[in-house]
């Protein structure tokens, strides 16, 4: 073997914190043609009123002139059909991936140190990072099955929770395809995704060397997170806030096991995950039954079925911690809660890529087997992108704001109100 690798260490591999991929909703027929331009309807969300940021957009803030680097698996190749062209900055996008090898002696991964960078496009079996970044700025959304369903919703654009910043897609989570002696029964078609410790810490590196040039005011968002903290992604961080950058991470989907890393990192805005405990109920907070199924339109804000402001005064009895949601253990601190559970966005894929446009005038998700556009996706890697949304606010009305200063700020005590977006957070 190559001496340059003899002093190699093992492997830390970063895994996205995704708790669970929960239910489907296929779209219609495929086109290949790009989306038409056209003015959607704007709805907001069960998750979006939970944290009030309608609120706040009603008050002139809406994320503008922040830029948001997600580190992530980049974008599905097809995110124009979900994105308002203008709030991807394609021009600075980026991704960085590391070689690996597989070690015959530790019978583990190893790392090479050589990492190189490679396009901000993601592949068509990881779309983690579409969804993510759908919460920050909203997306397109129509799915055939809800009028099939008795309810003829027409294509509408989902808010997001700061819809008019710039987001800069940076891929640190990439393919890898295994050999079949390493082989587990997670990964039966040889295929992983994931990134290792220094191409995450190039990430916030280059997302660092942006906000120097001046694109700032500057978030780095990262649902993702690992067993340890590495002294790469230690000094990139460091060096972010030192910097300026705002750093927000997933504090893992590990319950009482504690937070994972960058997360648990004390400088880093660690993010636990919340849910709404009306979730698929109908209007008036009806509880399903076995003669009365769940209702599909619950997550979205709809005045037609008289499902709007869902989020009462009462907002902690409303509100639970997900199980899975990572609590914080001695030694660590979790800084905030935001909503992570069934949330709904683009996730084209799983199981395989069967890309089906939301503008699609057919009905092709109705007949034969279709992954979908649409899922709901629950773990911290969705509230963390919340909190996110909340600093992107924030710094809009205040861009001298520190690391420190949006921490603070998060984790203070709000009431209903109080017309602020990060009052959930607590």
């Amino acid at each position: 073997m190559n001496e340059s690798y003899a002093g190699r260490r093992l492997a830390r591999i970063v895994v996205v914190a995704v708790c669970v991929t929960m239910l489907a909703v296929p779209l219609a027929s495929f086109q290949t043609s790009a989306a038409p331009k056209m003015t959607l309807e704007v709805r907001e969300t069960w998750d979006t009123d939970m944290i009030n940021s309608d609120v706040v957009h009603e008050m002139g803030y809406t994320g503008k002139g922040v830029y948001v680097a997600v580190l992530d698996t980049g974008l599905a190749p097809n995110w124009k059909d979900y994105f308002p062209a203008d709030r991807i900055a394609t021009d600075l996008g980026m991704g960085f991936r590391e070689d690996i090898m597989w070690d015959e002696e530790s019978q583990m991964f190893v790392e090479t140190g050589i990492v190189y960078e490679t396009s901000w496009i993601g592949s068509r079996g990881a779309t983690h990072g579409t969804h993510v970044t759908s919460t920050i700025i909203g997306y397109n959304y129509y799915a055939p099955n809800d009028a099939a369903a008795g309810y003829p919703i027409p294509p509408v654009f989902v808010n997001g929770v700061a819809p008019d910043v710039t987001i800069i897609p940076v891929k640190v989570l990439s393919d890898y395809t295994i050999g079949v002696a390493h082989l587990s029964e997670d990964y039966p078609d040889q295929k992983m995704v994931f990134g290792t410790s220094r191409a995450v810490a190039a990430g916030i590196d280059y997302a660092t060397d942006l906000a120097m040039a001046g694109y700032r005011p500057m978030i780095v968002t990262m649902s993702l997170g690992g067993p340890e903290l590495s002294t790469y992604e230690q000094d990139a961080i460091d060096r972010a806030v030192r910097n300026g950058v705002i750093v927000v991470a997933s504090a893992g989907n590990e319950g009482t096991d504690g937070m994972g890393y960058p997360g648990a990192y004390a400088p880093v805005i660690s993010v636990g995950a919340s849910g709404w405990r009306f979730e698929w109920y109908h209007p008036d907070k009806v509880a399903p039954s076995p003669t009365l199924p769940r209702y599909r339109l619950w997550w979205l804000q709809d005045d037609t079925w008289g499902y709007n402001d869902v989020v009462e005064d009462g907002l902690a009895e409303d509100v639970y911690i997900a199980e899975w949601s990572s609590r914080e253990l001695a030694g660590q601190e979790l800084d905030v809660v935001a909503p992570g559970s069934w949330v709904r966005g683009p996730y084209p894929g799983t199981p395989g890529y069967a890309h089906l446009p939301w503008w699609s005038s057919g009905w092709g998700s109705l007949v034969g087997f279709n992954p979908g556009n649409y899922y709901y996706v629950g773990g911290t890697s969705m509230a963390c992108p919340h909190v996110t949304g909340v600093a992107a606010l924030m710094l809009e009305k205040n861009p001298d704001l520190t690391q420190m200063d949006v921490e603070s700020i998060s984790r203070a005590p709000r009431s209903r109100s109080c017309p602020a977006p990060w009052r959930s957070t607590t």
